[in-house]
């Protein structure tokens, strides 16, 4: 299938927010076009955790069953270690999943295809240029026999849902590139060591977050019996804790946090690292021009928060709906407006949790003062979190 040279909708990124968009536009009589850099399986750095609000948007979207199919980790309880050992344990209140993106992205893609979308993957957009005739692409595809094509293609519309940042963005002269974030996030999928009975217990239907000065660690069980580790620090602890910090970083860092020590202890790396720098937690702009942003391209929350894929599949069904009703010119003024109002305080809300959380004192006066009122936790956790619905 050829990527054609015009449509009313062309979506940058086929991640969950992109591949979402698609499917609902699709199953509501649009044919867009769906560009995906990367060609499946991939990996993304990702704390691999759905939370429960998660699974009620993803019902909507009409793929819930595809990925309950994958037979993710069943997760009900959340467990908080403070920097000295210190825990606090959080009952969710409903069912969240440990799932890997590597399969979840591609179901997600899979059934924007079936749902009517024309998908494409290894098609990199290099360049967007907006005129009075609508949003010129130019794309370099990759083919599956290594060969490369170039595409021009005329959308009406386009929707970037490309992730926290692209090379597309800086000639859309976004805010956010022009201040520098302290933050690197750094992923590993690992397997129990034989013997880690009593570990593999503790993890069991539980996700865990272990703090440190300057960071935290989220650790999970995920699909298949993986136990998925997730790391966010500011620079400055990577570069105290080795030269080459993207090698083996999380052991190299477990030495900051006991209960973390004691956990990766019991594990062994099953998978090459991902890591990234310059991961930032404010609102960017909803738009530029007609240009409309989705997911993490235009917000992301503090991962400790664990909603960051239900908020990204959220904001493509509140923009499929405003479509269906008004696609003109107005539109990205009442996009910037609907997600300011629907998203903006949960990022603020997560940048001071996460604040608080990373400075050790004040981490081990918050357990502390939560363990024996862990109800408290769980209504702070809800501050960053949209409204358990099936309808967005």
């Amino acid at each position: 299938m050829n990527i054609p040279e015009r449509c009313s909708v062309a979506i940058v990124g086929g991640g969950p927010a992109g591949s979402a968009l698609a499917a609902l536009l699709a199953r509501a009589g649009r044919r867009p076009v769906l560009l995906e850099r990367d060609r499946f399986p991939r990996q993304k750095l990702c704390g691999e955790f759905l939370s429960m609000e998660a699974q009620a948007l993803l019902k909507r979207i009409g793929c819930l069953e595809a990925v309950l199919a994958l037979r993710p980790a069943v997760i009900t309880g959340a467990r908080f270690f403070s920097p000295s050992g210190r825990r606090v344990e959080i009952e969710l209140g409903a069912q969240a999943l440990g799932l890997g993106r590597v399969a979840l992205d591609e179901t997600l893609f899979r059934h924007a295809e079936q749902s009517g979308a024309l998908a494409f993957e290894g098609a990199s957009v290099t360049r967007m240029v907006e005129d009075a005739d609508g949003v010129l692409l130019e794309i370099e595809r990759s083919l599956p026999d290594g060969s490369h094509t170039k595409h021009l293609l005329r959308a009406d519309r386009v929707v970037a849902a490309y992730g926290r940042r692209s090379g597309l963005d800086r000639p859309l002269d976004r805010v956010f590139l022009r201040r520098r974030s302290p933050f690197v996030g750094y992923k590993r999928r690992h397997a129990l060591l034989p013997g880690a009975a009593a570990v593999a217990a503790e993890l069991h239907g539980t996700v865990e977050i272990h703090l440190f000065d300057g960071g935290y660690c989220g650790v999970n069980i995920v699909d298949g019996g993986a136990v998925n580790v997730c790391l966010l620090a500011k620079e400055r602890v990577f570069a105290a804790a080795a030269s080459s910090p993207r090698r083996d970083a999380i052991s190299k860092l477990a030495h900051l946090s006991p209960s973390l020590r004691d956990r990766i202890e019991a594990l062994r790396p099953d998978g090459e690292p991902l890591a990234v720098a310059q991961l930032t937690f404010t609102a960017k702009e909803p738009s530029a021009g007609s240009i409309l942003f989705i997911g993490d391209a235009v917000g992301m929350i503090a991962p400790l928060c664990g909603d960051g894929q239900a908020m990204a599949l959220e904001s493509a069904i509140l923009l499929a709906e405003l479509m269906a009703h008004n696609d003109g010119e107005n539109l990205p003024k009442i996009w910037d407006d609907v997600w300011r109002q629907r998203f903006a305080s949960r990022l603020r809300a997560g940048r001071w949790l996460q604040a608080l959380l990373m400075r050790p004192g004040a981490a081990e006066a918050s357990i502390r003062l939560l363990k024996p009122l862990p109800f408290l936790a769980a209504s702070l956790l809800a501050q960053t979190r949209g409204a358990l619905t099936e309808k967005a």
